[in-house]
Formats: structure tokens, sequence, C-alpha cells
């Protein structure tokens, strides 16, 4: 009997741990997220944006976001790039590494985790921030299957006439001027056939 009272104890102990410590992950992220508000708002109202638009019928400067973490998703972006280059557009790629995954895994440019800021969690990284001062044409997110703040950052700061990117269900806001919807079925290749063809109804 002792021992089942002291088990009891130790489950309720437990059970008041771990309500403890998702309390203080939602306080750390609500602080994450107020300073990632803050660094973009920050860095928005100091841009001064290009007026919004696209020309499907020319050449034009593709950027475009990756998350650069699936081997498979990467072989398709760089064919995908391929294909943009060959109709004679310009393309620039960065991909994004959640974790401490090596950037010379990717044959394009990348950052990872350990390059944003500590508790903003904005990217901090020389290539990022180029990346980020590059006037395109067109800005791309393909990072259809987990919303990336780093990335967001990333399109909401971007000197991008027109940016496209993902519609993940339950989002709120975000800084695209189009939306594909992803939803969990959709594979990357069938999202850019979509984003494709809609690209081209605009006139």
């Amino acid at each position: 009997m002792k021992n089942i009272r002291r088990w009891d104890v130790i489950t309720q102990n437990l059970k008041a741990k771990n309500r403890v410590d998702e309390d203080i992950k939602r306080m750390l992220g609500s602080i994450a997220t107020y300073f990632f508000e803050k660094e973009k708002q920050k860095r928005v109202g100091t841009g001064q944006r290009a007026k919004v638009e696209f020309f499907p019928d020319r050449k034009n400067h593709y950027g475009l976001l990756v998350d650069a973490s699936n081997p498979d998703d990467r072989a398709i972006i760089i064919t995908f790039a391929e294909e943009l280059r060959r109709d004679g557009n310009r393309v620039k790629i960065l991909g994004y590494l959640d974790g401490k995954q090596e950037k010379n895994s990717v044959s394009f440019d990348a950052f990872n985790s350990t390059e944003l800021s500590r508790i903003s969690k904005v990217p901090k990284s020389p290539v990022a921030e180029s990346f980020m001062d590059q006037p395109f044409d067109v800005l791309i997110n393909l990072s259809i299957r987990q919303n990336h703040k780093a990335l967001e950052y990333i399109c909401s700061v971007s000197r991008a006439s027109f940016r496209v990117g993902p519609w993940y269900a339950g989002q709120q806001n975000n800084p695209y001027d189009l939306c594909v919807d992803a939803n969990s079925s959709t594979s990357l290749k069938e999202w850019l056939s979509e984003l494709m063809h809609t690209l081209q109804k605009i006139h």
C-alpha cells in the first residue's frame, strides 16, 4: 500500500514538473516571438519596398527560399531553378538547414539555425543578409511543409517586387502577395506546378 501511495506521489510530482516545463516553454516562446516581431518591424520600417508587380511574359530575377534539410526536395528545387534559367531567367537559391546540419552538404548558399540571433531567432548570416538585399522580381518561399520563422523573416524584409509563398492552415498573417495552399497531401512538385500555373494567369 505504501509503495502505491509513494508511486502516486511520484506521478503527481512528475505531472506538476511537466506543467511547469510547458509553462516555461510557452513563456520563452512568447518572449522569442516578441523580439522576432520587433526586429522584423524595425527592418521593414526602414526599408523602401519596390512597387508590388509581376510580369510573367518577361525574363525575371527569381529568389528561391528553401528548406534544404530534405535531399529529395533539394533535387526538385535545383531542377526547377534550371528550368527557369533555360527560359532566360536569373535565379538565386538560399537554403535553410534546421539544426546544425553542415552547409557544405548542399550545392547552393545556405545557413543553419546556429546562425540565428539567440533570442529573436532572426537570420544573422552574411549569405542571408546578401539575399535580403537583392531586388528580386519574384521571391518564392518553397518551404511548404514547415513555416520556418527564419524564412518568414527574410520574405518580410526582402526588397523583392513580388513575394510568393505557401498558405499554412491556421496561419493568420503572412508577408506574401500571392499564397498557394500547402496541405499535407501536396508534394513539392505538385505545389510548384500549381504555382507556375497561377503565375501564368497574372497579367
